[in-house]
């Protein structure tokens, strides 16, 4: 794991060591274990690493890496978890290796199979390799985009990437700006940007999951897809047992392989189901089952906690580690230094974003400091299984307009089970009228030309905005009914790719590692080509993990409905030690009336107009 760098001088002149350096130490914090730089084609290309050491610890495995006298070298940020599988097969076809890293064998894998060879790696990657023998550059992004590549591209002079938009500001004769539309799009919707290859900075584009690009002598940038959920559906069990025994079947070998590690692995446990379901299979593999290379102090717990608020976890992440009888460490978010802290973290994330991301680095950040370099987590699920609250609700209202009463009432179940306790009686009350006021409604003429309208708003929800497409092959799911349009885009475009982004920069900061058994690529299209109502009902969502899950976890764990997560308690904040801080952080006079007027009104915070704040404070720190 990495942060990784490089710039191909497409004009005449050639590259300095000095402004390569300077480009890929930006990104310090993502590779603290070493720098490395290379030029090449008479010092018109320039690859640059920050290393995190994570396989291959030796020098050896040192990057840029060459391979083949020199014929190909790669930049690489990421891990391929299957590696050694695939360097037993290159062995027997001859290829030789002089490291035990993964970074070498993708190497030897592109020279055996050229661009195919993404195909056979399960992991999350963004690498760069400069094909001496084409006089090409080939960058490739894994399937779902766990790992970041951004580039900038000025015709006739200069293409340019790095793991992180910061970056860019460290480059020579660029000055950065922001792009007025998309940052305008990107307020209104924090999640609209990150999974369509777009930023809100000018000229500054991802290259798009599941895609690779290649740099010719034309210097032309070339982006095509390599994988693509709508070529992936596979064949699944007929019933829900055996469907739910796959399922397990493919997390815990998922897990399994992400244990591969030179260094200490940890979990972060928020005491919901998704991060207690990895750590309880993590533990029981480590107790149970004998591991060639995995690093011996794995594998420990850490939990954020907020004493005294409703955010506070603390208590569901001790039943997870009863369970087990496993070892946690507890973070306390609410530190004296809050606000540094959020500057700080705000200015290297460099996006737009809800809240801070700092309960999330406090994690990642107390794994540091206790000798923890990677990270298993539970990222993925909710996208995938209908985790989140609007998603049931959007559900339930389309059943509601448009389909059967039987479906809207389970949905309603699902609903009802995922609001606090507290709220539980109030939420029922008001389901209950709504399919009241339906059947009602039903019988008169009005309601006829209300349904028409209804249902043509209901269908256009979870369809992408209209920025052109950088793909080419786009994804297009507006075919799809609203349940399978939902979930397609949810995890594809629009929510998880910038949770991903999030999460990643939380955990570069602080120079961790993050591994996701939920994203590996043969669970994903498993979950894909199974049927509604298996991801869903019976008043639960992500129902199959549940199943799955049966006797392997704590029980009040797996069968919990309301969560809160891992999260920046921004409104306890705002409400205490943050109150002035944001004040003063606020330069525009019309918006610190705004806030001012916010904080007068009953001596708290409205919760839309502290996150309308938040997103212009976010804008001005990242300038």
């Amino acid at each position: 794991m990495c942060g990784i760098a490089g710039i191909y001088q497409l004009g005449d002149n050639g590259l300095n060591l000095d402004v390569l350096q300077r480009f890929t130490n930006s990104m310090l914090h993502r590779g603290p274990d070493g720098g490395g730089y290379q030029l090449l084609k008479d010092s018109k290309i320039g690859l640059g690493q920050r290393r995190l050491s994570i396989l291959d610890l030796s020098d050896a495995a040192a990057q840029p890496m060459p391979y083949d006298d020199g014929s190909y070298w790669i930049t690489y940020n990421g891990e391929v978890f299957n590696f050694e599988e695939i360097r037993k097969e290159l062995q027997s076809m001859g290829y030789s290796f002089r490291t035990n890293s993964d970074t070498e064998v993708i190497l030897a894998a592109y020279k055996a199979w050229g661009k195919s060879c993404l195909d056979r790696f399960n992991g999350m990657w963004a690498f760069a390799i400069w094909d001496d023998i084409k006089q090409e550059l080939f960058l490739a992004r894994d399937r779902f985009g766990i790992k970041p590549l951004y580039y900038l591209h000025h015709p006739g002079k200069r293409f340019v990437f790095a793991s992180e938009t910061r970056a860019f500001k460290f480059l020579d004769d660029y000055n950065r700006s922001i792009n007025s539309e998309r940052l305008n799009l990107n307020l209104k919707d924090p999640y609209a940007l990150e999974g369509l290859g777009y930023t809100i900075f000018e000229d500054i584009f991802q290259l798009l999951p599941g895609h690779y690009m290649v740099l010719d002598s034309t210097g032309v940038p070339k982006q095509k897809r390599w994988w693509d959920i709508r070529e992936h559906k596979v064949e699944v069990p007929e019933s829900f047992e055996e469907q739910a025994e796959k399922f397990y079947e493919l997390l815990r070998d998922a897990c399994r392989m992400r244990l591969v590690s030179d260094v200490p692995i940890g979990t972060a446990l928020s005491g919901g189901l998704d991060s207690s379901a990895v750590y309880s299979i993590v533990y029981d593999i480590l107790k149970n089952e004998q591991l060639g290379r995995v690093n011996p102090d794995s594998q420990s717990a850490f939990t954020a906690v907020f004493p005294g608020l409703p955010d506070d976890e603390r208590p569901y992440a001790e039943r997870a580690v009863s369970f087990t009888n496993g070892p946690i460490v507890f973070l306390d978010s609410n530190q004296p230094d809050l606000a540094e802290r959020i500057n700080y973290e705000t200015e290297l994330s460099d996006f737009i974003s809800v809240s801070p991301i700092t309960a999330i680095s406090a994690v990642y950040g107390g794994m540091r400091n206790n000798g923890v370099t990677v990270s298993l987590d539970g990222h993925g699920v909710d996208e995938m299984l209908y985790g989140y609250r609007d998603m049931v609700y959007s559900l339930y209202n389309h059943e509601l307009w448009n389909g059967s009463k039987d479906q809207a009432v389970n949905y309603q179940k699902v609903l009802q089970s995922m609001v606090h306790p507290n709220n539980a009686q109030e939420m029922t009350l008001r389901l209950q009228k709504d399919l009241i006021d339906k059947a009602n409604r039903e019988s008169k003429l009005s309601y006829r030309f209300k349904k028409a309208f209804k249902s043509e708003i209901q269908n256009k929800e979870y369809l992408p905005c209209n920025l052109p497409h950088l793909s080419d092959q786009p994804y297009d799911f507006s075919h799809l009914s609203l349940e399978q349009r939902m979930v397609h885009n949810e995890f594809f475009q629009h929510t998880l790719p910038a949770l991903l982004r999030n999460f990643d920069r939380a955990g570069m900061i602080n120079s961790i590692e993050i591994r996701m058994p939920f994203m590996d690529w043969r669970l994903v299209t498993f979950v894909y080509s199974l049927p509604t109502s298996s991801k869903i009902g019976q008043g639960f969502t992500k129902l199959i993990l549940r199943e799955a899950m049966k006797h392997k976890m704590d029980e009040s764990l797996r069968i919990r409905t309301f969560k809160v997560g891992i999260g920046s308690p921004i409104q306890s904040w705002l409400n205490g030690s943050l109150k002035n801080w944001a004040l003063d952080s606020i330069k525009d006079s019309k918006l610190k009336e705004t806030s001012e007027a916010v904080f007068k009104k009953n001596g708290q915070y409205n919760a839309n107009e502290a996150r309308n704040i938040w997103q212009h404070i976010n804008t001005e720190l990242i300038k």
